[in-house]
């Protein structure tokens, strides 16, 4: 009987498997604080730059993988609204572009599209 308890014992202990390591923490935990973005400035201009995705003419919405918007937002793909549709006119899909973009506490949109020389 004690041969069975024992065994029972050793072989109801939780092992530890590969797949139950512990994550590796990622940058935004190793310091303990999460990733902060900035406030953004209600009507102030941000200027960005990077290569158009989806133009979406219907709706005036254009996105953009772009590079980290300083003050703004860190580099990400994302879906803009244009200020004034003929921004559309001048870029195609895989342009590289050049662009300002304005805050205005609900959403944010392009005032300003220019293709770059790539």
């Amino acid at each position: 009987m004690m041969i069975l308890k024992a065994t029972l014992s050793v072989s109801c202990r939780q092992q530890l498997r590969v797949n139950d390591a512990p994550a590796t923490p990622t940058p935004a935990t190793v310091t303990g604080t999460p990733l902060e973005l900035p406030s953004p400035v209600i009507g102030k201009p941000y200027f960005g730059t990077g290569v158009i995705t989806i133009i979406n003419r219907k709706e005036g919405g254009i996105e953009i993988k772009h590079e980290e918007i300083k003050g703004l937002m860190p580099a990400m793909t994302m879906e803009f609204l244009v200020k004034t549709r003929s921004l559309l006119n001048e870029v195609q899909v895989g342009n590289r572009v050049d662009f300002t973009v304005v805050e205005t506490g609900k959403s944010e949109f392009i005032t300003e599209l220019k293709k770059t020389v790539q």
